[in-house]
């Protein structure tokens, strides 16, 4: 995911959570434009983005993404107690929380910023290059083999197996 693509997610989910008739309730979450982790990596991403871009919280600017993913919840499909809404809100807010905690550990000079930041979130980054020789080491066999089947004892050399 790009901070394109994140910034994009985050507007189409926003324009969703502004419908004021649902206020409060539960809403489909087919509305979402995403499934709920991808919007909420979305909503990291631009928080990172945001803190880059500025040395400090501005709160003007993360208000609403802070808000927008503790409203995330409401997208369900069982209807939620109201208990169970508030202390999902409360958990949204301290994953924001502790993701802006770990977002300060990282050096905003470091070269690599992008790269911590993607693996904070979860995202992973793939780039062509790092795809294409995967897709040529599976096409040849090279590396772990899908399924994680053991050797037993055996080593593999080319199409020979030497006990």
């Amino acid at each position: 995911m790009t901070i394109q693509q994140a910034e994009k997610l985050v507007r189409a989910y926003l324009e969703v959570l502004s419908d004021d008739t649902k206020r409060g309730n539960r809403r489909d979450p087919s509305l979402l434009p995403a499934p709920k982790d991808r919007v909420m990596k979305a909503i990291k991403l631009e928080i990172a983005q945001l803190f880059l871009v500025n040395s400090h919280a501005n709160d003007d600017l993360t208000r609403p993404l802070i808000n927008a993913a503790m409203f995330l919840d409401s997208f369900s499909e069982l209807p939620l107690d109201a208990s169970e809404f508030i202390e999902s809100m409360h958990r949204r807010r301290r994953e924001i929380d502790s993701f802006y905690v770990e977002l300060l550990r990282v050096d905003r000079n470091d070269h690599f910023f992008w790269q911590r930041v993607y693996t904070l979130i979860g995202i992973d980054v793939e780039t062509r290059r790092t795809t294409f020789f995967a897709e040529v080491r599976e096409r040849l066999g090279f590396g772990p083999k899908p399924g994680g089947e053991e050797l037993t004892g055996r080593r593999p050399v080319g199409r020979l197996a030497i006990d």
